[in-house]
């Protein structure tokens, strides 16, 4: 990472943790040659993590909030696609994403959380 940009990080941000929309946002204001990109980050301790970053005009991720992760910016950054379909919730039963407004991600998870919950103590 160019040390203007580690520059501005160091004197800009002091609380990473569900700021990186805005920080990036602020990023890209001052540094008009970065690109604002949204996708998911892979944490080795966390695991994946909706996110946003910074990319160079070279295509190095320039992540002014890493230090949010156990893994400081040392995981997998992976890009949105544009028209993909976005998750609307979590699955209660399994965790995974969950589609279009379904509260479960699948039948089966659906039938799992019901016999647990209306299972007598």
């Amino acid at each position: 990472m160019k040390p203007k940009y580690q520059y501005w990080i160091r004197k800009n941000v002091d609380t990473t943790y569900g700021k990186c929309a805005s920080v990036t946002e602020a990023m890209c204001a001052a540094f008009p040659e970065l690109t604002r990109v949204r996708g998911h980050y892979y944490c080795v301790a966390w695991g994946e993590r909706e996110h946003w970053w910074c990319k160079d005009q070279d295509g190095n991720i320039v992540d002014p909030t890493a230090g949010q992760f156990p893994s400081k910016g040392r995981g997998v950054y992976v890009e949105w696609e544009e028209g993909a379909k976005e998750p609307t919730g979590m699955c209660p039963n399994c965790g995974e994403y969950c589609y279009d407004g379904n509260y479960f991600c699948c039948e089966n998870c659906e039938i799992a959380y019901v016999a647990y919950v209306m299972s007598p103590l």
